[in-house]
């Protein structure tokens, strides 16, 4: 009801009530209640239609995205859209084709998620974005993880939670993937 309650009239969420909408916010919003929706419970429809809506106006050309964090921001609101029922296979096909390289390790997992949830049989750009997470594991005696080289501060990201979205994505689209106990060991090891 909160959530309800706090939605904007342009369909986001703010950090706080009262600031404007923000794309990373209303896609955690967005992407927790469509995880809610998928166990079970009763969400109001138009509250998640409402925020797709927003998501879906944040949403850049390619040919926009000069540096990481849009590219990553974009892959993440495509997988959320995914998540929502609204996946935009030939965007997610266009930042794929376009942006791939410009993507940190985290956004290549988003995208291969929503790649996988809006064009389930393209497993070739599916196994070159794998292919590039493996191309890029540190591996260490405490197991297997990924470096950022840069902070991504708008998306709240760290190389913990770079290496914990890469094991969502190797659990849900690789679960036999050699890696995943390694990264399981390390993200122990680094709790």
């Amino acid at each position: 009801q909160r959530l309800y309650a706090q939605q904007h009239a342009d369909g986001g969420w703010g950090w706080w009530v009262n600031d404007k909408s923000n794309a990373t916010t209303s896609a955690w919003v967005v992407f927790g209640l469509a995880k809610v929706r998928e166990a079970g419970f009763a969400v109001n429809e138009d509250v998640i239609q409402n925020g797709v809506g927003f998501l879906q106006g944040q949403l850049a050309s390619p040919s926009r995205l000069k540096n990481a964090p849009q590219a990553n921001m974009q892959a993440f609101l495509l997988y959320v859209l995914a998540e929502a029922g609204a996946g935009d296979e030939s965007r997610v096909v266009a930042l794929y084709d376009s942006k791939r390289d410009l993507l940190s390790h985290y956004g290549k997992a988003y995208l291969a998620l929503a790649l996988h949830l809006t064009q389930p049989s393209d497993t070739s750009r599916i196994d070159t974005l794998f292919s590039d997470l493996n191309n890029a594991v540190i591996s260490s005696a405490t197991g297997a993880h990924w470096e950022e080289e840069t902070r991504d501060w708008w998306m709240w990201n760290t190389d913990t939670r770079s290496t914990a979205v890469i094991l969502d994505a190797l659990a849900r689209l690789q679960p036999d993937n050699a890696l995943a106990p390694n990264v399981v060991r390390w993200l122990m090891t680094a709790r």
